[in-house]
């Protein structure tokens, strides 16, 4: 009983300190959430969970998280450079310009996978710098199997929004990209543009089967649509950035599949301190419009 009590502790201890990192994203960004989350693996998850019995319960984390342990560990573990590789992209596919004049857009973020939201974030952070966003509406999406990490990122996004002056909505998908295409195909709202976030799960085998049909669901959003897709350099990655180019047709490529790398600050839990590493990675940025007949666009309305 001493024991329980003891675990049931500790479990509201972690769920304090990832509302503490949540506030510190709010407050100063994404920097700072991933220092006070190291500070939550550093206090309290690494004596409940042990990175073997991480690894093995979430094959390496591949499978969808079951607890806020294993996303603070999973923060710590991957959380700096995936946010760092995805703003790199964006940067890259975007462009670094001057800060934009206020200008009046609807635009929807479909992050597909999303976990804790870290290409949500990415996107974010780039638009607090970049872009005025007075005028925007931001319709987010987020695509997620594990209801604990969707709710966590449903709050990340929630913080992040309130840095930039849009007006922000977000609808949470508790569901694998399957059932989303099979279910909720019309879930978009009108918009002026679609952007579609691919962060590290275009090398699963389950979301590569799902391309066909994801396809078709891209080429039946009305508007101007863009994909920007970033994974780690395995040759899985490679294989699912060439077969969703290669399955959409009439695209303007902004950066065909390419390798680059950027540069992080982490905490690595092997050897238990910060270190400055590089994290390689793939990325991809493709255009498109579609002109869908009156009768359709009416039903997707």
């Amino acid at each position: 009983m001493i024991a329980y009590h003891q675990a049931q502790k500790s479990v509201q201890s972690v769920a304090q300190q990832v509302a503490h990192a949540a506030d510190q994203l709010q407050l100063h960004g994404f920097d700072r959430y991933y220092n006070a989350m190291v500070g939550a693996y550093v206090s309290e998850v690494y004596k409940i969970l042990s990175y073997r019995t991480f690894a093995n319960n979430t094959n390496r984390a591949k499978t969808p998280l079951s607890s806020i342990e294993q996303a603070v560990m999973y923060t710590t573990l991957y959380g700096k450079n995936h946010f760092d590789r995805f703003n790199g992209a964006i940067t890259q596919v975007l462009g670094d310009n001057q800060r934009t004049e206020p200008v009046t857009k609807t635009i929807n973020i479909v992050d597909y996978g999303c976990g804790q939201a870290i290409a949500s974030l990415a996107l974010l952070s780039y638009l607090e710098q970049y872009v005025n966003c007075e005028n925007f509406t931001l319709n987010f999406y987020l695509i997620e199997p594990s209801q604990t990490t969707l709710e966590l990122a449903e709050l990340l996004v929630t913080k992040m929004s309130s840095r930039i002056a849009a007006n922000v909505t977000i609808h949470p998908y508790h569901k694998d990209l399957a059932d989303f295409l099979k279910h909720d195909s019309e879930a978009l709202a009108p918009a002026d543009y679609s952007m579609h976030l691919f962060s590290n799960v275009l090398d699963i085998a389950e979301v590569q089967q799902q391309i066909p049909n994801l396809c078709s669901y891209l080429h039946n959003i009305a508007g101007k649509q863009m994909v920007i897709a970033v994974g780690p350099q395995y040759s899985s990655n490679y294989e699912g950035l060439n077969c969703l180019k290669e399955s959409l047709s009439d695209i303007s490529i902004k950066q065909d599949v390419a390798d680059f790398s950027v540069e992080s600050e982490i905490y690595s839990i092997r050897h238990n301190h910060w270190i400055h590493c590089a994290s390689y990675g793939v990325m991809m940025g493709l255009c498109f419009e579609n002109t869908l007949p009156d009768s359709e666009v009416q039903i997707a309305a």
